[in-house]
């Protein structure tokens, strides 16, 4: 491109710039001219009209796109064509635009614009004839100026516009001043509501216009202006409510209920408010929530799921769980006052949940928030929670009535929810408890127990004091069991003075009620006889006699009652002195055989007697009653025999029983006397004490001891004791010399009396040990002679009754010769009269033979009574069959007589030189003293083979050999009496028979005169198998002790049938079980206290 046509192309560029000034500020004023005179326009109308809402939003729409088009076409277009952005005019526009200033330059600048472009695309070699035609061309229009084609002045026309706007604007605004702020006001806020000014006008009181979903809002309005409406008219969705006056020109109108947004204006005549909102504000809440409660495992409580409640009482230790539902809620928390924290709930959706577990009562708030409310108070609930209360125990007793250390318990056991162990305890003084545990059901949270024990299996000495309770132990697995204790029982044990008081009054108790009997048997007798007479005469009538059988009735149930009160007695007595007191293998015996003599002193044939008796009260027969009554007679007579007999032996049992008693204790005494010689001198005072005790014990002895030898005096055959008072009366001044020795502070003096004292005690006590055993001996012998001559007489009795018996049957009842044979059978009982009588004196004094023959003896007498009235009315058939009942009947106790001898005289071969009454060892060889035989033995073999090793003392190893075999076969037969006697437990005999075994083997290499290492090797082996034996005798009495003790303790009856047998209820067997029925505590503590209450009536 050549100068020319960079000059004509240059000329263009200016032309068009200028076009886009001139443009620019064409649309500039003309933008200002419209928009003042839309202002202008529409301020004003707005101003007249007061245009609604709907209106100015659309003024507003309206405006904005109007101002939008034209800052588009008057301003935006023109500024990007100066600055030569985006799309432009062409030249040819630009030509055109010149042209219509310059109309004679058209074709010129056409032409030559073409030229110009034509000379840009072409590339011939014509070039420059182009470029010349196109330089002419420019000189002809090189001095035209272009830019004159536009000019600014003519943008004047447009001011004058401008200065008729601004002119009104001026001039309204001088005469309407606050037109231009108001409206423009409005305008501005196009959404807000304006009333146009009138008389008057409605002022809202409240600032805000909320209110909380479903509350009520009071809206309260009053008016200002040139005067007050009459009514206003709340105007909302097409109603109108009328507002209530309040004062001079207040109005209120209440909103109730409201759950959703309103819109309303207020109205008055022709005057409307502007529209109002009431904005709905959404209150946290919670649609629903759920309380799980978890208990403790022990409680055995199942899961318990609480709907909508927040007030709860939960065991200890339970977990809670709560799942909050909330609506328009964002937070929820929960605040526990008592452990001054608050925790957030976990949100799951809309739910929200929490779990925490509780040891005590916690009140806690829930506290709701959202966008419009912050913690907001839900509710306040409490958990209270119910503590795992100590386990209740209430215990009563009931002593055995026969086994005074026997003791049956019953208990009723409470608790919140079980219980994991119940124990008996005692403790003897102040050492430890010991314990016994007792099966209880741990479910059941309200129970009883039985339970029973015997005291006497405790290992305990006279004058303790034992102290007993129960414990019981629930199954808290939260604070560990607990344990409640019951009250405590005592039981002093007796010493052997109260023990010996306690037999003694026993037995004088038994003493006077079989008196009592006997004199109550006489009483039934007469009255049997009386009524007897009664028939016979015919003078009383029907209901008199009535009576006298009633009577008759009473009197022997009261008998039945008091025989059964004389043999629990006995027994309690004897159970007492078993349990508490040494056990004599004779006394035992004898014991025994008395107790069985109570049990069966009345027989049965005594008691269907009197059932049939009992019969004749119903139906009235004199033949009846008179046999009947004979019989009663008869057999009464018997029994009272028979008591008298009892209590014969009862008190030569109670006289052995009591100075065996009184030996023990003068024992003791002897054995504390030597005891309080052997303390030294820092203990003065312990022995003045015990010096004391031990003096007025030994008074308590002498009158105990005078006592009872007076009552020996004045039973028949009194047993032969030497007068002790001599010794008595030395032994006490002795004892109150040492008294007034240690009160003078001579210790050693009094010791040395004391050892004195008690040896003189103890030959006191041989003494009276002697007496009584001999006694007992001389008495034995005198049974055994008068049981074996009446052993003969029995028997020539029966073979006279034998004789007899044959001459029955060959003599006719009408013969003459049938009367002698009557004569002799009467003479026949006669003789069996006087062997009777001699039979219950013997067994008066021998409890075997009375255990042995029992009633027998007055069987036979009773028999031979029938023989001589079947006699006599010429029954020979009946005669016959009886004698041969009484053949039998003598014949067995022949039997039985012969069996009292044999057990009399092994008692008395028992009997050997030394033994005592008393005597618990009954001679029988002891380990101990076996093991020293056999140590010296040992010692003799080792000798033995010393001396002949050295070859010295041929002659004295001979005489200790002959020693040596001598006393080993005294062991042997040791051994063999031990192991024939019995006793010693399948263990140890199985020991003693293999020390036999070795000893026979040491004989054997005695004999042989083969001594050497292997048989002292023996020898220790033999002494070693004896401690064997004696450590497993030693087990297997400890065993027999122990099968004893519980013996004793299953001597006790049932708990259970006792309670039931001295009504005490048991109410609890039927009861619900409410570890299943949760009562509330106050109630169940009630229920409990109620049911102890009505168990102990």
């Amino acid at each position: 491109m050549n100068s020319s046509q960079e000059i004509f192309i240059g000329k263009l560029d200016r032309f068009i710039r200028k076009y886009y000034q001139n443009q620019l500020l064409r649309g500039s004023i003309l933008s200002i001219v419209l928009i003042l005179t839309y202002f202008l326009i529409v301020s004003y109308t707005e101003y007249l009209l007061y245009f609604s809402v709907p209106v100015r939003t659309f003024l507003a729409a309206f405006s904005i796109l109007v101002f939008s088009v034209m800052l588009i076409k008057l301003i935006i277009l023109p500024t990007i064509g100066l600055f030569q952005i985006g799309k432009r005019i062409s030249y040819r526009q630009a030509i055109e635009i010149i042209t219509r200033y310059f109309p004679d330059l058209q074709d010129r600048l056409v032409n030559t614009l073409e030229l110009t472009e034509l000379s840009a695309k072409s590339e011939s070699t014509k070039d420059s004839l182009l470029m010349a035609s196109i330089s002419q061309r420019m000189e002809s229009i090189r001095l035209i100026p272009f830019r004159k084609a536009i000019s600014f002045k003519s943008n004047i026309s447009y001011l004058k516009y401008m200065l008729i706007v601004l002119t009104a604007i001026i001039g309204t605004y001088i005469f309407l001043p606050d037109m231009y702020s108001s409206s423009a006001n409005r305008l501005v806020h196009f959404r807000k509501e304006f009333i146009a000014p009138a008389d008057f006008k409605f002022v809202l009181d409240q600032q805000h216009m909320k209110v909380v979903r479903g509350s009520n809002f009071l809206l309260k309005v009053h008016t200002e202006g040139k005067y007050v409406p009459s009514d206003v008219y709340l105007v909302s969705e097409g109603n109108e409510f009328l507002l209530k006056k309040e004062g001079n020109n207040g109005f209120s109108y209440l909103f109730r209920n409201v759950n959703n947004d309103v819109s309303f204006y207020l109205k008055a005549g022709k005057v409307v408010s502007l529209t109002y909102q009431l904005e709905l504000l959404l209150k946290p809440g919670i649609k629903s929530f759920e309380l799980s409660v978890n208990s403790p495992s022990y409680t055995k409580i199942a899961e318990r799921k609480e709907q909508n409640l927040g007030d709860i009482s939960v065991p200890e230790g339970a977990s809670l769980q709560w799942t909050i539902e909330g609506e328009d809620t964002n937070e929820v928390q929960l605040i526990f006052s008592y452990t001054l924290n608050h925790l957030d709930t976990k949100k799951d959706g809309d739910a929200f949940s929490f779990s925490k577990k509780f040891f005590k009562k916690n009140a806690y708030k829930i506290l709701l928030s959202n966008q419009h409310f912050d913690k907001q108070l839900f509710a306040n609930y409490t958990v209270d929670v119910i503590p795992d209360l100590y386990p209740q125990i209430q215990v009563s007793s009931i002593q055995d009535s026969v086994l005074t250390t026997g003791y049956y318990f019953k208990g009723i056991l409470k608790d919140d929810y079980g219980f994991s162990k119940l124990r008996f305890c005692y403790l003897i003084n102040d050492q430890l408890p010991i314990y016994i545990p007792i099966t209880i059901s741990r479910q059941l949270s309200s129970q009883e127990f039985y339970f029973a024990f015997d005291f006497a299996t405790v290992d305990i000495s006279e004058g303790i004091q034992v102290q007993y309770y129960f414990e019981v132990f629930d199954n808290d697995e939260v604070n560990k069991p607990k344990m409640t204790r019951s009250e405590h029982f005592s039981l002093l044990i007796p010493d052997s003075k109260q023990l010996y008081d306690l037999n003694t009054n026993i037995q004088d108790s038994i003493s006077n009620r079989i008196e009592k009997g006997i004199d109550l048997s006489q009483s039934i007798q007469e009255d049997i006889k009386r009524l007897q007479k009664n028939f016979l005469d015919g003078t009383g009538d029907k209901w008199q006699q009535q009576q006298m059988f009633q009577q008759i009735e009473s009197k022997k149930k009261e008998l039945d009652e008091l025989l059964n009160t004389i043999k629990n007695e006995n027994l309690k007595k004897n159970q007492l002195m078993n349990s508490l007191g040494e056990k004599d293998a004779l006394l035992l015996e004898k014991q025994k055989q008395i107790e069985k003599l109570l049990e069966n002193v009345m027989d049965d044939e005594l008691q269907k007697l009197f059932e049939e008796f009992n019969k004749l009260a119903e139906d009235f027969k004199s033949d009846d009653l008179n046999k009947l009554g004979n019989q009663l007679n008869m057999s009464f007579e018997d029994f009272q025999k028979q008591m008298d007999r009892n209590l014969s032996l009862l008190e030569r049992y109670d006289i052995e029983t009591r100075m065996s008693k009184i030996i023990e204790r003068i024992d003791k005494i002897a054995d504390n006397q030597e005891d309080i010689s052997t303390l030294g001198r820092k203990q003065d005072e312990k022995m003045n004490s015990q010096q004391l005790k031990d003096t007025q014990k030994w008074k308590d002895l002498e009158k105990d001891l005078e006592n009872l030898l007076e009552k020996n005096s004045g039973i028949s055959d009194p047993y032969q004791f030497q007068n002790p008072s001599e010794d008595l009366q030395e032994i006490s001044e002795m004892m109150e010399e040492s008294e007034n020795l240690l009160e003078e502070g001579k210790n050693a003096k009094a010791s040395k009396n004391m050892k004195a004292t008690s040896k003189k005690q103890k030959a006191l006590a041989q003494k009276l040990n002697n007496n009584l055993s001999q006694s007992v001996g001389a008495q034995l012998t005198v049974d055994i002679d008068n049981l074996i001559r009446l052993l003969n007489n029995l028997m020539e009795f029966s073979f006279q009754q034998e004789a007899l018996l044959t001459d029955y049957k060959t003599v006719d009842y009408r013969n003459p010769l049938f009367v002698k044979v009557i004569e002799e059978q009467g003479e026949l009982k006669e003789e069996y009269l006087l062997i009777q009588d001699s039979l219950l004196s013997l067994s008066a004094h021998s409890p075997q033979v009375a255990a042995l023959i029992g009633n027998r003896i007055f069987d036979i007498s009773n028999y031979l009574d029938q023989v001589l009235e079947e006699a006599n009315n010429r029954r020979k058939i009946q005669a016959n069959i009886t004698q041969q009942k009484v053949l039998t009947e003598v014949n067995e106790l022949s039997l039985f007589l012969s069996e009292a001898l044999k057990q009399l005289m092994e008692q008395m071969a028992n009997a050997m030189p030394g033994d005592q009454i008393g005597d618990k060892k009954g001679g029988k060889p002891s380990f101990s003293g076996m093991r020293s035989e056999q140590q010296s033995l040992k010692k003799m073999l080792e000798e033995m083979i010393n001396e002949m090793k050295s070859g010295n003392g041929k002659k004295s190893s001979s005489e200790k050999l002959g020693k040596f075999l001598q006393k080993q076969e005294m062991f042997k037969q040791s051994l063999s009496e031990m192991m024939q006697k019995g006793g010693v437990g399948d263990e140890t005999e199985n020991i003693l028979r293999e020390i036999m075994k070795m000893i026979d083997q040491t004989e054997l290499d005695l004999s042989n005169f083969s001594i050497n290492s292997n048989t002292v090797n023996r020898q220790n082996r033999i002494i070693s198998r004896l401690l064997e034996a004696e450590n497993a005798h030693r087990e297997k009495d400890f065993d027999k002790k122990r099968e004893s003790n519980s013996g004793n303790i299953i001597k006790l009856s049932n708990p259970i049938e006792i309670f039931e047998y001295k009504r005490v209820r048991t109410d609890f067997e039927g009861l619900f079980d409410d570890s299943y029925v949760k009562m509330l505590d106050y109630y169940n503590k009630l229920y409990l206290d109620y049911m102890i209450k009505i168990n102990n009536d």
